[in-house]
């Protein structure tokens, strides 16, 4: 990790002479995976939200953000879901020293993103942005947006792991809003399906239509994920089967099995080419 103070990762400068800073603004019309390439960069940002509590929100964005990279792509994971006691604790870094979202509380302007990468704590090969083991506030909702274009100007695909719809504050909605892909995950339970349709109605209001479902089979069912997809009315991107081993995994603080054989790496190679071939 980088020893430069967290203050040089900010460059606010004078007011007069300072660049100019551009928030997440909405990008033009033609769909969330459209959005890159129109705002002419190559990384992107993907929300995860989950259709209702208990989907494995976190789980997934850990994940991804580890076969994205594993795929050769440049991305970090962002804990939105907060506060709580964040990513950290569920991938087993808490110990690890780097910052987090407390340490960022002046992260204003114009965010030096590559030298924030350095300063992140690391699981396996993921820059993790989490909230502190001992909780703490949410980040003020200017700091969050300053900090992800920061990290998207400095060449991060930026995955975000959210709350639930209810609890997103003006700054996560402009995020998702924003989004280049949005995937909702929902298990096969009849509560999945109700969640996932009211989640869905959440994201057309801020003008998602066209999110991707990730179906979680937690225990065999009456649902299956072609029912949840026919159900909710959105193409099943992958399925992530349960992983009997994945609680004890956590709880040894290796956080969850991403390998390739494993059900939950085979669902994010999946996803990943989704993603590849929708960018």
């Amino acid at each position: 990790m980088d020893d430069a103070p967290l203050s040089t990762l900010t460059r606010p400068g004078d007011p007069e002479t300072a660049p100019p800073v551009t928030p997440l603004a909405p990008w033009p019309p033609g769909g969330p995976v459209t959005r890159a390439a129109a705002a002419g960069r190559g990384h992107r940002t993907v929300a995860v939200v989950g259709a209702c509590g208990g989907a494995g929100v976190s789980t997934l964005a850990a994940a991804l953000a580890h076969g994205l990279r594993r795929a050769g792509e440049d991305a970090v994971l962002v804990d939105l879901d907060l506060p709580g006691p964040g990513a950290d604790v569920l991938l087993g870094i808490e110990d690890e020293p780097g910052a987090r979202w407390p340490e960022l509380a002046a992260a204003r302007g114009d965010v030096d993103g590559a030298g924030l990468v350095a300063a992140l704590p690391r699981w396996r090969s993921v820059p993790v942005l989490s909230g502190a083991r001992l909780g703490g506030l949410r980040p003020d909702g200017a700091v969050v947006v300053d900090v992800c274009t920061g990290l998207l100007r400095g060449g991060e695909t930026v995955v975000l792991d959210l709350p639930r719809p209810a609890a997103w504050t003006a700054a996560e909605r402009m995020l998702v809003s924003s989004a280049d892909a949005v995937l909702l995950v929902a298990p096969c339970t009849a509560p999945g399906v109700a969640g996932a349709l009211a989640t869905r109605g959440e994201l057309v209001d801020l003008g998602v239509r066209d999110p991707w479902l990730v179906a979680r089979q937690p225990t065999p069912g009456r649902v299956d994920a072609g029912a949840l997809g026919d159900a909710v009315g959105l193409p099943v991107a992958a399925t992530v089967r349960a992983d009997p081993g994945l609680a004890a995994a956590v709880d040894r603080g290796d956080g969850p099995p991403v390998g390739r054989r494993t059900r939950l790496g085979r669902a994010v190679a999946t996803l990943v080419t989704v993603l590849a071939g929708a960018s």
